[in-house]
């Protein structure tokens, strides 16, 4: 009987973390995360995966393993998309598969549920789906649904309105672009917001921009691109440009939808300097600290009038 559910610190919990945690603790369940990323919990994850799997699922492994003993059931849901034209990247398509085959030996219990383009779902099906494996009446999946879907939409307002509010302020203001499991991971893009931070720059986020606004953007920049997350970043990037100084754009080796995005994205920004960092499991962030000290020194060489000021 499951009454303690655990959810990796990694992934998409940096997007809806705040639905899944509401959901299931409306429902009566107790809720437990793995604690925040760091260099310990990325070589867990590492001597677990193939040489070629991307540093995001390599930590994601490692946050599993944090949870073993610790809960009744691992939440891992499997994350097509609503939509045939925004589909997410494979690896959600099987992550409930690629978790259960890797820690086959210690057969973790994993708790899913699919988001499947493939049968017109919603997300509200979805939970409904899921609160019936977890035993619970419609009624109650509803209302814990429509709680913990507020509590998000509340949590993302918040976030874009302290932003917005930011970006009214003066000084040099420069955009994080990337996952979100990229830019707010402690270990990954969190350690070059501080870096940023440190030299005098605000930082804004593409993540903390409305979802639906950005995805309706991105079609401006891409009728054909299918990847959701991607989408949402270059609408973001699209909303934001007009106050930013500069583009961070932040990728986690070796991110196929990235590779092809951000080079996109590079040649069609010309009004703004772009900084295009790849982030690995053997350096993480070390040596990017010189390259962005560069990268705000020509960003204020701009705003002084130098060579290359945008018009």
């Amino acid at each position: 009987m499951i009454q303690t559910i655990g959810i990796p610190g990694g992934l998409m919990i940096h997007r809806d973390g705040v639905l899944w945690k509401n959901f299931f603790e409306q429902l009566g369940f107790h809720c437990v995360t793995s604690r925040k990323s760091d260099r310990q919990i990325l070589e867990q994850g590492t001597e677990r995966a193939v040489d070629e799997t991307c540093l995001p699922f390599k930590m994601y492994l490692g946050h599993v393993m944090e949870l073993m003993g610790k809960c009744d059931a691992v939440f891992i849901p499997r994350m097509g998309g609503f939509k045939t034209r925004e589909k997410m990247c494979t690896r959600y398509e099987a992550l409930p598969d690629l978790v259960k085959n890797i820690f086959r030996d210690e057969q973790i219990p994993v708790l899913t549920v699919s988001y499947d383009w493939y049968d017109r779902t919603t997300e509200e099906k979805v939970y409904l789906e899921l609160g019936d494996k977890l035993g619970k009446t419609k009624k109650e999946t509803k209302k814990a649904y429509i709680f913990a879907k507020k509590q998000q939409e509340a949590w993302l307002k918040s976030r874009e309105k302290a932003q917005n509010q930011l970006m009214e302020k003066e000084g040099t203001k420069v955009v994080l672009a990337g996952h979100p499991y990229v830019l707010h991971d402690a270990y990954m893009g969190g350690e070059l917001a501080r870096i940023l931070e440190k030299m005098g720059a605000s930082v804004l986020y593409t993540d903390y921009v409305d979802r639906d606004s950005a995805l309706k953007k991105s079609y401006d920049f891409s009728r054909v691109m299918p990847w959701l997350i991607n989408r949402e970043i270059i609408g973001a990037l699209m909303a934001l440009r007009k106050k930013a100084d500069g583009i961070v754009l932040v990728s986690a080796y070796p991110c196929g939808p990235d590779a092809l995005v951000n080079d996109m994205l590079i040649r069609r920004i010309k009004d703004l300097p772009v900084l295009s960092l790849t982030l690995d499991a053997q350096s993480g962030t070390a040596g990017v600290e010189t390259r962005i000290e560069s990268f705000i020194d020509i960003i204020k060489y701009q705003k002084a009038g130098g060579y290359g000021t945008k018009n």
